[in-house]
């Protein structure tokens, strides 16, 4: 660390899941440390902001490259709330905010939501998700935790500190969702962001994410690898949507295991895809 440089408050702590976080960054990348301003915030509970030069980090892909455009749509226009709150036409919905995104290794949000009424949302409420949108969190804290939309009893209204992805399809969707776990774009979205007091990316960047161009049959095996992961999920993480909560002790060890094995192999169909 250079001379001048404030030195950690604490050790970052280390991962425990197979999903890709911004301590794993390789030698080269750049820490900062928050103003005393910003250990107060609770969108941050680490306190540290990773930068890095995104050439460095194309030039490590050796396959062709397609913009986040060509996987889906970011924020279409159809799909926002209207500004007057009078003209929403239903009486309540499910809304997601920031904090509202599940633990680590969990990729799912939708059951569990809060339910409040249209009237009493925050101006942030701006989204209407589909099942089987994407939902990537543009706050730097949350930046690796993308998530699928699952079906809700009530319409599901999203904060604007998201970005919401509508796929071209659900097999790209999936894929997509896996990628954007993936350090391959976590630390392209890490080195994108900016801001002082709180850093996030801004929506009119995202689609200079650069990601692998994958065959289809990499594509196939990667959609049903995570419709699978996805059920696992459900399972572990919402019980008596899919298992009766009779039997969901019986059965949450096997659904766990099921979860830790899936999140390899579709961490290893990626790897194996970008070495060509």
């Amino acid at each position: 660390m250079a001379d001048g440089e404030q030195r950690p408050l604490f050790p970052l702590s280390p991962l425990h899941t197979l999903g890709w976080h911004p301590a794993q960054l390789a030698d080269g990348a750049q820490t900062y440390w928050t103003m005393p301003m910003e250990m107060t915030s609770r969108l941050d509970a680490s306190f540290y902001v990773i930068a890095r030069r995104r050439d460095r980090l194309l030039q490590r892909l050796a396959c062709p490259l397609l913009p986040l455009s060509a996987w889906a749509e970011v924020n279409p226009p159809r799909r926002r709330l209207p500004t007057e709150r009078d003209f929403i036409l239903f009486e309540d919905c499910a809304y997601a905010q920031i904090r509202d995104v599940p633990q680590e290794d969990c990729w799912v949000i939708g059951p569990g939501l809060g339910v409040t009424s249209p009237r009493e949302l925050p101006q942030r409420a701006t989204y209407l998700p589909h099942p089987g949108d994407l939902l990537l969190p543009r706050i730097y804290s949350a930046l690796h935790k993308p998530v699928w939309v699952r079906e809700t009893l009530h319409p599901f209204v999203a904060s604007d500190a998201f970005a919401l992805l509508q796929p071209h399809s659900r097999e790209q969707g999936l894929t997509l969702l896996a990628l954007l776990r993936h350090e391959i774009l976590g630390e392209q979205l890490w080195a994108m962001t900016s801001g002082t007091t709180v850093r996030s990316i801004a929506v009119s960047k995202l689609d200079e994410l650069q990601l692998p161009t994958l065959p289809d049959r990499t594509i196939a095996r990667l959609a049903g690898g995570m419709e699978a992961l996805l059920l696992a999920q459900t399972n572990v993480y919402f019980p008596g949507i899919q298992i009766p909560l009779a039997r969901y002790w019986t059965e949450v060890g096997y659904w766990r295991k099921r979860l830790h094995e899936l999140t390899t192999e579709i961490h290893a169909l990626i790897e194996q895809a970008l070495k060509g």
